[in-house]
């Protein structure tokens, strides 16, 4: 199952959900959809965390917390390390899309970050407080 999360932090730091996929038919020999859609789960979590460590600049040690409860949330992930280290790096165009438009327009960035990253902070808590 994906991990729940809002719209807005959907549409700031995710960029393809394999949701649809996991659920089709496989041939003999694919990763289980249990598999595909715990792998999503762990790249989608990867993503949350890079924006939250880069972008929200949300402090180190409750990412750590966020991947710890992910790792234990998606025990079917066939490549942890492998997927949340995909994840991290599929986060790069947002990163440089909020690096940008920090110089480029400051008045936007404010407003853009102002939104997103409280919502991505309480989300982190929720995800990590319910794992305690």
């Amino acid at each position: 199952m994906c991990m729940k999360r809002s719209s807005l932090l959907a549409a700031a730091f995710l960029s393809v959900s394999f949701c649809a996929l996991a659920q089709t038919a496989l041939p003999p020999g694919h990763p289980s959809s249990k598999q595909l859609m715990a792998a999503e789960g762990v790249m989608t979590s990867a993503n949350i965390a890079r924006g939250a460590a880069d972008v929200c600049h949300i402090d180190a040690a409750k990412v750590a917390r966020f991947k710890d409860v992910v790792r234990t949330s998606y025990p079917d992930a066939p490549d942890f390390d492998g997927e949340w280290k995909l994840g991290l790096a599929q986060a790069q165009p947002t990163v440089d899309r909020f690096a940008k438009l920090r110089t480029s327009n400051p008045a936007e960035y404010k407003k853009e970050i102002g939104e997103a990253c409280p919502a991505l902070d309480r989300g982190i808590d929720e995800v990590t407080q319910q794992q305690q």
